[in-house]
């Protein structure tokens, strides 16, 4: 999960400061990104006028194995979050294929036109030449994004989409499965359309970074929650916001229960927190949570469910701030130290000064590699433990 993510420095400062770390890890180098139901809800209300969404993000909920949790808070612009276990993750798979990326298409790869506000439409499908395939197709889906992800960020080197797999494994099982059994992911539903569920996420009223006010545009209290792959919090840090809500959509209130209405017609989600705005480092961020599934509908673009505008704000926006944040007071890290400090920062929102992890951030961490061992890719993590 995520926490005060946005008291960070620009994002290209971060993203130098990950490019140039030391590199003591060894592994494989990257080349190139490139890869080739339906239920409405009570609390709908109608809106009008358009806008456009900015942001990063932030995790909490579901996931294989053991997990860990942390509180939530409230009030614009702070940010806590929790994840929890509950996927089986089924047996184990062929390891992965350490190769390099297909080489360059000439152009800027499958994210060269993407943007935060702009969105992003790529398919996410795997190249056929994969170095962060588990062999199990239900969780290669999103490998082509995954990839693309990686290139625009400046990772080089396979073990770190395969890391950062894990991690969405661990928050929301990859697969997608819609459903309201939330032990098989720790929360509602699975994949691209996971959902923390409350208490069962770890995540205490009023959700993580979540108000306890009424939201202004239902006039009741609509909790927090987090959404997707990696499990991002827009009431954490204003991402997938629509400032102001389209003609002809409307914005389902996620109430206070922990499920919360799911459906194809849904098309956008009301909280009280970004309904009063999140502070970040560009301003505050208010607005509706952007929930089209439609792949047609204009909007998909910029949607907290479409995979590859989820892939394009966690790696290529969210983790550069969450590693430079999570790294800011500790000295002397290796570099595998220093992502072991940002998968923990994730959950847990507390930076630092020792390049050793305790308490619930080390299990978070611990529990991504044993996925990585035994569901994922099932051999043997390469690299010094945290």
């Amino acid at each position: 999960m995520i926490r005060s993510l946005f008291a960070a420095s620009p994002m290209l400062v971060a993203l130098v400061a990950l490019g140039a770390c030391g590199d003591d890890s060894g592994g494989t180098p990257l080349v190139d990104g490139d890869a080739g139901t339906s239920s409405s809800s009570s609390g709908s209300v109608s809106g009008s006028s358009s806008g456009s969404t900015s942001g990063s993000s932030s995790g909490s909920t579901s996931g294989s194995s053991s997990g860990s949790t942390s509180g939530s808070s409230s009030g614009a612009g702070s940010s806590s979050g929790s994840s929890s276990g509950g996927t089986d993750g089924g047996g184990a798979h062929d390891a992965a294929n350490d190769g390099s990326l297909p080489s360059s298409d000439g152009g800027g790869g499958l994210f060269a036109n993407c943007s935060l506000d702009g969105g992003c439409i790529a398919d996410c499908s795997p190249p056929a030449n994969d170095p962060i395939a588990t062999g199990n197709s239900a969780y290669d889906l999103y490998d082509g994004c995954f990839l693309a992800g990686m290139q625009v960020a400046g990772m080089t080197e396979a073990w770190m989409g395969q890391l950062l797999k894990s991690q969405a494994y661990n928050e929301s099982g990859i697969s997608p499965s819609i459903s309201t059994n939330d032990s098989a992911c720790g929360g509602q539903n699975c994949g691209i359309w996971a959902i923390s569920a409350g208490s069962v996420s770890g995540d205490s009223p009023p959700g993580p970074c979540g108000s306890s006010s009424k939201d202004p545009f239902t006039g009741q209290v609509d909790y927090s929650h987090s959404y997707g792959l990696f499990q991002d919090t827009p009431a954490c840090e204003g991402t997938f916001l629509q400032p102001t809500l389209p003609s002809g959509y409307t914005c389902t209130a996620t109430t206070t229960a922990d499920n919360i209405p799911f459906g194809s017609s849904i098309t956008f989600y009301c909280e009280s927190a970004t309904s009063l705005g999140v502070s970040t480092s560009s301003g505050t961020k208010k607005g509706y949570i952007n929930a089209v599934q439609d792949p047609k509908d204009p909007l998909y673009a910029t949607s907290i469910f479409n995979p590859a505008y989820q892939l394009y704000v966690y790696l290529d926006y969210s983790w550069a701030i969450n590693f430079q944040q999570a790294n800011a007071q500790a000295t002397g890290c290796t570099q595998m130290q220093q992502w072991y400090l940002s998968l923990a920062y994730w959950l847990t929102g507390n930076a630092t000064t020792s390049c050793k992890l305790s308490g619930a951030g080390l299990q978070y961490v611990q529990t991504a590699i044993t996925d990585y061992q035994t569901v994922l890719y099932n051999k043997t993590w390469p690299y010094p433990a945290p």
